[in-house]
């Protein structure tokens, strides 16, 4: 646990929703959507094992002050945010999941919202230490690719109809497995992980 948070544990079977994170950030002017934020943080834990409250606070607060209460309470919701991702991409039960608005939203935000998820993911793979492209395997490399062209994608569809939202489905569906195959890959079940 890190010494810049105390009590930041969730509640056990407790799952943060985008909306909450989201509100969290807004009210302490952060510069960054919760997708990007959740994205950050699972690519962290995905190329390294944990995430170092050093990098993703550098990465997300412009310049943190634990006194200024918004932030510390934005601080506090990130770290929950950050354990209930390890905790998903660990488990047994492989109830990893992206955070992402609900589909009350539109298709064109909640694929904006996926396509800043698969940016922030990346970006913290690489801050993590992903290893280089040539070392990985074919597959991992070619599921980076993807998740690359999906962070470009841009939804013109106004009024999209079942084909367009199942497609969209099953598209996160993919990144969520895509995730957990590369959590696997690049951290093994049977190697340590660390908590910070």
């Amino acid at each position: 646990m890190s010494a810049l948070c105390n009590n930041c544990t969730m509640p056990e079977n407790q799952r943060l929703e985008y909306y909450d994170v989201a509100d969290t950030l807004d009210r302490a002017s952060l510069l960054v959507d919760a997708a990007d934020c959740h994205g950050f943080l699972s690519g962290l834990v995905c190329a390294s094992g944990f995430a170092d409250p050093k990098i993703w606070v550098a990465e997300i607060f412009e310049d943190y002050n634990p006194k200024n209460t918004r932030q510390a309470e934005a601080y506090r919701q990130l770290q929950a945010l950050y354990e209930a991702t390890v905790s998903g991409l660990n488990s047994h039960e492989i109830d990893f999941e992206l955070l992402l608005p609900d589909d009350a939203e539109s298709l064109r935000e909640r694929a904006g919202s996926l396509g800043s998820w698969c940016s922030g993911f990346l970006s913290g793979l690489g801050m993590g230490g992903l290893p280089a492209q040539d070392r990985l395997p074919d597959d991992v490399r070619e599921l980076l690719r993807d998740l690359s062209e999906i962070s470009r994608v841009d939804f013109e569809l106004d009024q999209p109809g079942e084909d367009e939202l199942a497609a969209f489905e099953e598209v996160v569906e993919y990144i969520r497995v895509g995730v957990l195959f590369l959590h696997d890959e690049l951290q093994p079940p049977n190697a340590p992980s660390q908590v910070q």
